[in-house]
């Protein structure tokens, strides 16, 4: 967040003191990556807290209600972005942005790409989603800033658009990037989960178990960096209740034992087929 604070301020001034579309562009950008690392780091911590009277499942999605806020803020930064690059682009005054602008953008693009490399190797050390999408969100604020470097640069070779363009590219990219983190966040709300080799996966493991004769259904969910599941085991239908209650028990165990497996619930069901052969 202070990096993205001294980026953004370094930005506006220099694209109001140079001239260039492009600078500007990214600085509000970065502006508004303030407010979404705001949104992740808080919604990080809240996702800390364990379940309480209102919150039977804990607060592990307020990581997705944090991504969606960043994606919401993206996009409005987008719209503003592109409606300022049109502008510029429809004005037959515009002159070049002064050259040195160009040092800002490179200088801007290498913080950003150390930042992403930082912000990535955390995510998936940590599993967390939400900063998973704040490091994405780096990566494309650093082709952000090398775009705005290439724009600033036709402008001083002569093509006086190549900058305002380049900050009609940036807003295309960050709607781009909006888009992709918004609509994770809304299918992990939404209790989507289409990792199938992950399901047949976990369906392997409940096989595994010791009395389990079949897997009637297995179904998981994110519920921030980790997966809830809930599956149906069939067990010989002669079994004791005492014995199923075991076999649920070692399920549940062989499940949990998962890295990223939070809570596992065990339904059983009489194998009745088997019994028949």
């Amino acid at each position: 967040m202070a990096t993205y604070c001294l980026l953004s301020a370094a930005k506006l001034t220099v694209g109001w003191l140079s001239g260039s579309q492009a600078i500007a562009a990214d600085g509000i950008n970065n502006a508004t990556d303030v407010l979404g690392s705001a949104a992740v780091l808080l919604g990080v911590k809240i996702a800390q807290r364990p379940a309480d009277d209102e919150h039977r499942y804990g607060h592990e999605r307020a990581e997705g209600v944090a991504s969606l806020v960043v994606a919401t803020i993206m996009g409005l930064a987008s719209l503003e972005v592109g409606r300022g690059a049109v502008l510029a682009l429809l004005s037959p005054e515009r002159g070049a942005p002064a050259a040195w602008s160009l040092w800002v953008a490179l200088g801007s693009a290498a913080i950003l790409l150390a930042v992403y490399t930082y912000n990535l190797r955390l995510a998936r050390h940590t599993g967390s989603k939400a900063l998973e999408a704040a490091a994405y969100d780096h990566l494309s604020d650093f082709f952000i800033s090398v775009g705005a470097a290439a724009g600033i640069l036709g402008s001083q070779v002569g093509w006086r658009w190549a900058d305002p363009l380049a900050g009609l590219l940036v807003a295309a990219l960050i709607a781009r990037t909006a888009w992709s983190i918004g609509s994770e966040a809304a299918h992990m709300l939404m209790d989507g989960f289409a990792d199938r080799a992950r399901i047949a996966a976990l369906e392997e493991v409940v096989l595994g178990v010791q009395g389990v004769t079949g897997v009637q259904s297995l179904r998981a969910r994110l519920m921030g960096s980790r997966v809830h599941v809930d599956v149906t085991v069939l067990v010989p239908s002669q079994m004791s209740i005492v014995e199923a209650h075991a076999v649920a028990d070692r399920v549940e165990e062989a499940l949990i034992r998962l890295s990223d497996v939070r809570e596992v619930h065990v339904h059983v069901e009489p194998d009745v087929v088997a019994q028949a052969k």
